[in-house]
């Protein structure tokens, strides 16, 4: 999943142009509908579902382990955005890759190249985790993954 669009909303948009002359505007917002939550409720089987979070500084992990477990993601690639020169409007980026199954990989400063292919890498030994895993269940073990 990308980057919600927007976290909230005008809970009352405008009909009509907002004119300047009327001064500035008071806006009430509502928080738009969560579509990873949305789709978590809806997993087809055998779906990963890999989430991203654009946080800011000190407890940025914690919170992305948080979101990880409250929005049932199998994935969630963490992106610091209080560090200068990686991220929006750069070549380079650095992240860290968390699984549900308690997985923890940084990726150090790369290209986003390079990034994506961390994160596929991760998503590709996941699948292959889950496939082993079904196959042991059918032949009558009780292994967990």
């Amino acid at each position: 999943m990308a980057a919600a669009v927007a976290d909230f909303r005008p809970a009352a948009p405008a009909a009509t142009k907002i004119k300047k002359d009327a001064g500035a505007p008071t806006i009430e917002l509502e928080p738009t509908v969560d579509v990873v939550s949305a789709l978590a409720a809806r997993r087809r089987a055998g779906q990963l579902l890999v989430g991203f979070a654009a946080e800011h500084g000190e407890g940025a992990l914690d919170y992305a382990r948080d979101k990880l477990v409250r929005k049932r993601l199998d994935a969630l690639v963490l992106n610091d955005i209080s560090v200068n020169g990686i991220g929006f409007d750069a070549a380079e980026n650095e992240v860290t890759i968390l699984t549900a199954a308690g997985g923890e990989r940084a990726v150090a400063r790369t290209s986003k190249r390079e990034v994506a292919r961390a994160v596929l890498d991760e998503l590709a030994q996941l699948r292959e985790w889950e496939r082993i895993g079904t196959a042991r269940a059918g032949a009558g073990s009780t292994a967990g993954f």
